[in-house]
């Protein structure tokens, strides 16, 4: 009976964040990163086992790249991507909303958070289906002796959606033997299927993305100078998470009253975590282990290999741990101080609230990417034989994916472009990358005979991050600017290549 009361308070709940965040969704300009997702599902295939190979120059496993590719191949938009990832962190909040143990306060500070308020359903990224998946393993985790192979399917999803998850899934998956340990001696059938599930869900990612670091020219496994990529980390990690940080702008985007202001508020923030995580500790050794060394297993990720920038998705995937724990923690222990504790979560997940604002304002006033724009400039201006020649690859792949009948041309690959192959291309140095690139193109040009009757450079602002205005040599005609955005390398300037 109580279910069906708070049933009829969650539904319209969920309605309106639904409705609210898919008005974000419609404002949202997509970016390299989600026109990458939807152009590798779209041009790979899983029978000829393209996909999996070339999934580790993504450095990601693919349960997402899976999940879009049947509306990729049917030549669909993108918009259905960017639905799926809507629609997958709608019903996690409804997960939350009428299943979590959590007193009302909490669940409103989570939703309104900047994860679920902007990031989680407007960024269509793999991140999108987490909470869908990480609540849903909460659910079940009580039951998972009753439902161990949907709960090892869970698991495995969870292992395979992203790698900053796979700690987090290897820790309950050791944890959901230990529990049923005797359970598994004694009927051994019945876990069978689970057990199998489980270990070649752990076995896949591992063996698939061997070897990222030799493909994929973003990924670099630095053991040099630790101690300054961990400090680097932290202040992303949780200054990241109530104001985003651009560390290629950082020296330009405070001023000195802002600057003490925000080292207070992350202070603030990192002792709130760290008294969760305290609290964790003191009430529950096993969640407190899963939680904890699942969120280091993230940190430690990021300190080694992508400790330049960590976009806010990944901080929030961290948080959805934290949920999970808590989650646990309320429906197993009675002596808790919930009150207390509740405390600590609401002010936690209000703290990131401003975030999300920010982003959705600046989603609303600026492009997030201007790849249209100038996709539409180029079609308006340009003839479909014409040579389009991005400056960055990965920066061109959102323009790209508008023009997809265009002959885009990489003097990184000496090749056409249809999706970013991140081993052949190597980032250049802002403050040359303009004089590297235009000899680059120069020999291209020489060496392969290009005779297309127009070549147009696509330059991002990625080549000179803390100096847009820097500009092409003078025999380039700059043609177009593209509206203001917000997002790394994803404004544009169109040259034309005059021989």
């Amino acid at each position: 009976m109580e279910n069906k009361k708070t049933l009829f308070i969650n539904i319209p709940v969920t309605v309106l964040y639904a409705v609210v965040t898919f008005i974000f969704v419609m404002h949202h300009e997509i970016w390299a990163d989600e026109a990458q997702a939807w152009l590798v599902a779209k041009n790979l295939s899983v029978f000829d086992f393209s996909l999996f190979k070339h999934l580790v120059n993504e450095g990601h496993p693919s349960f997402f790249y899976l999940l879009i590719m049947p509306f990729a191949k049917l030549n669909l938009q993108i918009i259905f991507m960017q639905i799926l990832c809507w629609l997958a962190t709608v019903a996690g909040v409804f997960l939350l909303l009428q299943y979590s143990p959590f007193n009302k306060f909490v669940k409103l500070a989570i939703i309104t958070g900047g994860g679920f308020l902007y990031f989680f359903p407007v960024i269509a990224r793999s991140y999108s289906i987490l909470p869908l998946i990480i609540f849903l393993i909460a659910t079940f985790y009580k039951k998972s002796d009753e439902h161990p192979c949907l709960y090892s399917i869970l698991l495995a999803a969870a292992a395979n959606t992203h790698v900053i998850m796979y700690g987090f899934s290897f820790l309950l998956g050791a944890d959901f033997v230990y529990k049923n340990f005797e359970d598994i001696k004694n009927n051994f059938k019945k876990y069978i299927i689970p057990l199998f599930i489980t270990v070649v869900s752990l076995i896949i990612p591992v063996v698939q993305l061997a070897g990222s670091e030799a493909s994929n020219g973003s990924i670099e496994f630095n053991f040099n100078n630790i101690f300054a990529s961990f400090i680097r980390v932290i202040v992303q990690f949780f200054g990241g998470a109530i104001n985003y940080i651009d560390t290629f702008m950082l020296n330009n985007m405070f001023t000195p009253p802002d600057i003490v202001l925000f080292v207070c508020a992350t202070v603030l923030f990192i002792v709130l975590f760290c008294v969760l995580i305290a609290q964790l500790w003191l009430k529950d050794k096993k969640i407190f282990a899963i939680c904890f060394l699942s969120i280091l297993f993230q940190l430690i990720i990021y300190v080694f290999a992508y400790s330049t920038l960590i976009y806010p998705t990944r901080i929030f995937s961290a948080f959805l741990i934290l949920i999970f724990g808590y989650w646990i923690l309320y429906e197993q222990d009675s002596t808790i101080n919930k009150k207390f504790i509740s405390i600590i979560l609401v002010v936690f997940f209000l703290f990131t609230t401003a975030n999300g604002i920010a982003f959705i304002q600046k989603d609303f006033k600026y492009n997030y990417s201007s790849a249209k724009d100038t996709a539409q400039y180029i079609k308006n201006n340009t003839d479909k034989d014409s040579l389009i020649v991005p400056t960055a690859d990965a920066f061109g792949i959102g323009v790209y994916y508008y023009l997809s009948d265009y002959k885009f041309y990489s003097v990184y690959k000496h090749n056409r472009i249809k999706y970013m192959i991140w081993n052949k291309e190597k980032f250049l140095d802002r403050n040359t990358a303009h004089i590297v690139f235009t000899k680059m193109l120069e020999d291209d040009i020489k060496k392969f005979n290009l005779k297309e009757k127009k070549i147009y450079i696509l330059a991002s602002n990625f080549m000179n991050a803390n100096n847009f205005e820097v500009t092409m040599p003078e025999k380039y005609k700059l043609l177009y600017v593209s509206p203001p955005c917000f997002a790394i390398g994803e404004a544009f300037k169109i040259y034309e290549y005059k021989n």
